[in-house]
């Protein structure tokens, strides 16, 4: 079998990338945030602190969780990641910091919810105010849908916590403050920084997202009405997993522009679900040429998946534009990881049939990769036409 690391150390193997160089300042201040904050808990957290031990171990948790993204963020494989360990590793803090506030200083959440508040509502001001700023489309789709997305985020306001102490309902409030300043804090930066590499007197390039994203949003729906019947449940083989799978994802998502949370959002989602249906019909044709049969031996999952992992690295390398195909290899790149975790369990003599999942993995991923391309030059000439 495959030698696989261990569940905890396995990554996808194509991470998610933005095309907008992060500047070194901004990491550095989200790093001295998270050590600022981190400053404020006494070392170590022992019970003369926090008696109870339940709220100790949580409070101990969150501090080394931020400990630990800190130390992530420096090794990430690209500066979106790196934000988002850095992200992860502020609210972390934040809730650390904020239950021990209670202890310390008696404090409640009222300042937290203000805090929070103040920024859901800078946040819906910057929705409301961006600018879909641009010379290249693609480009331009890429960096704004993960603008939309942060600020879309930072304006979320969820319920109650549900935390079973006082003490730890404030530390979720900080927490909470924090992951939406942090959303709100990467969205402006990924735009200025974005805005900065472009001419003086560009201009919008709304219109085109919108058009493009209509295209491909009605290319979406003609798949989808396409689709035959849904076959009667037989066996649970690994080809019958991987073709229910995608028909579920394809079949998912955003259906017009009016759900999507703008128009940049929607050209990748719209994107990566006609890679969807492409890969559905790939998988729809090995099954019906009897290619799909569930493997009988080591070395043909061997295969399977060394073949998934080619895919990835031949659909990044061939395409015009691979930048695009990543949103959706990073897709594919998940079901590797989720393959590798479940092959990574078994011990010693298994059944074949133990191995299905991991096998569907294998080939949602490669029918996924090898429908990234053209897909993508699907989008671009939607966002041509636009």
């Amino acid at each position: 079998m495959p030698d696989i690391r261990r569940d905890e150390e396995l990554e996808s193997p194509v991470p998610p990338a933005v095309p907008v160089d992060v500047a070194t300042s901004h990491f550095e201040a989200a790093r001295e945030r998270v050590h600022s904050l981190l400053a404020t808990l006494p070392t170590p957290l022992g019970p003369d602190e926090v008696p109870n031990g339940h709220v100790r171990q949580h409070l101990t948790d969150a501090a080394s969780t931020a400990s630990d993204g800190l130390d992530e963020a420096r090794t990430a494989r690209t500066g979106l990641v790196a934000l988002r360990d850095l992200r992860s590793a502020r609210e972390h803090a934040r809730y650390a910091a904020a239950g021990w506030s209670v202890v310390d200083r008696g404090r409640t959440d009222a300042p937290f919810r203000e805090e929070h508040s103040r920024t859901v509502l800078a946040a819906r001001e910057a929705r409301q105010a961006h600018e879909y700023v641009g010379t290249d489309p693609v480009r331009a789709a890429l960096v704004h849908a993960r603008i939309e997305t942060g600020l879309r985020r930072a304006d979320q306001t969820d319920g109650a916590p549900r935390a079973d102490s006082e003490l730890l309902a404030v530390a979720e409030w900080g927490e909470r403050a924090e992951s939406a300043q942090a959303y709100l804090d990467n969205a402006r930066h990924l735009g200025s920084q974005f805005e900065a590499a472009l001419p003086a007197d560009v201009g919008t390039l709304e219109s085109v997202l919108a058009d493009g994203a209509q295209t491909l949003l009605a290319a979406v729906r003609d798949r989808r009405e396409a689709l035959p019947p849904e076959g009667t449940a037989g066996d649970r083989t690994p080809g019958r997993m991987v073709l229910e799978d995608l028909r579920w994802e394809a079949e998912s998502g955003t259906s017009s522009l009016s759900e999507a949370i703008g128009p940049a959002s929607a050209v990748v989602d719209a994107t990566g679900r006609l890679a969807q249906f492409r890969a559905l019909e790939r998988i729809g044709t090995r099954r019906e040429a009897d290619e799909l049969a569930r493997p009988t031996s080591a070395a043909a999952i061997r295969d399977i998946r060394r073949t998934a992992r080619d895919a990835l690295t031949a659909a990044l390398e061939s395409s015009a534009r691979p930048e695009l195909v990543r949103t959706i290899l990073v897709d594919a790149g998940y079901k590797v990881m989720g393959a590798d975790r479940h092959l990574s369990q078994h011990r010693g003599a298994v059944s074949v049939s133990a191995l299905d999942r991991s096998v569907a993995g294998y080939w949602h991923a490669t029918a996924l990769a090898r429908a990234a391309p053209p897909a993508a030059r699907q989008a671009v000439q939607a966002l041509k036409s636009g």
